[in-house]
C-alpha cells in the first residue's frame, strides 16, 4: 500500500531503429490512406459532376452544329441533374421551334409558287387578247368588245388576286386588325 518509484535505464540505440520502422511504417499507412480518399473523392467528383458537365458540353457542340436529334438524360437530382434536366426541355422547344419554322417556310415557297402560277393566268389571257386586238385579229366591234371585256374581267382577277396577296402579307405580318363580333350559332 505504500508508493513506490521505478526507474528504468535502457541503452535507447537499441530503440530507436524500431521507433525509426514503426514511424515509416505509421506514414505509410496515413499516405496510403489519404491517397486512397483522394482517388476515391476524384472518382465521386467525376461520376457526379465533370460528367454530366461534360455532357452538357457535348450537347451544346451538337446543338451548335445545328443537330438537335439526341437527348441528354441524367439520372441525378441535384443541381447538376436539374439543369440538365432544363437544357433537354430547351433542345426540344428549339427542335419543335425550328420544325415549326421549316414547315412555314415550305408553305410560304407553296404559296407564293401557287400565287405566281395564278397570277401568270390571267396576265398571258390579258396579253393574248391584246396583241389580238393590236394585230386586228377582232375585225368587228362585237368581237373587240368581247376582247376588252374579257381584257377587263382578267384584270379584275388580277386586282382580286393582288389583295389577297396583301391580305396574306398582312395577316404573315400580325397587322390584320381583327373585328370579332359575337353570333347565336343556333
Amino acid at each position: 500500500g505504500s508508493k513506490a518509484s521505478a526507474i528504468i535505464v535502457t541503452n535507447l540505440n537499441k530503440m530507436i531503429p524500431q521507433v525509426k520502422i514503426m514511424a515509416i511504417q505509421v506514414l505509410i499507412t496515413l499516405i496510403s490512406i489519404i491517397l486512397f480518399t483522394a482517388v476515391v473523392l476524384i472518382l465521386w467528383i467525376y461520376k457526379s459532376m465533370l460528367s454530366p458537365l461534360n455532357g452538357l458540353s457535348r450537347a451544346t457542340k451538337r446543338i451548335k452544329e445545328g443537330e438537335l436529334n439526341f437527348s441528354i438524360k441524367d439520372e441525378t437530382t441535384d443541381e447538376i441533374g436539374t439543369l440538365c434536366e432544363d437544357f433537354e426541355q430547351m433542345r426540344i422547344r428549339l427542335k419543335e421551334n425550328i420544325d415549326k419554322q421549316q414547315m412555314y417556310e415550305n408553305n410560304m415557297r407553296e404559296m407564293i409558287s401557287n400565287i405566281s402560277h395564278d397570277l401568270k393566268t390571267p396576265l398571258t389571257a390579258i396579253k393574248g387578247y391584246t396583241e389580238g386586238l393590236i394585230d386586228g385579229v377582232a375585225g368587228t366591234q362585237e368581237k373587240q368588245d368581247k376582247y376588252l371585256k374579257t381584257i377587263y374581267s382578267k384584270a379584275n382577277d388580277m386586282t382580286m388576286l393582288v389583295d389577297e396577296l396583301g391580305l396574306y402579307s398582312k395577316i404573315d405580318c400580325d397587322s390584320l386588325p381583327y373585328n370579332f363580333k359575337e353570333l347565336d350559332v343556333e
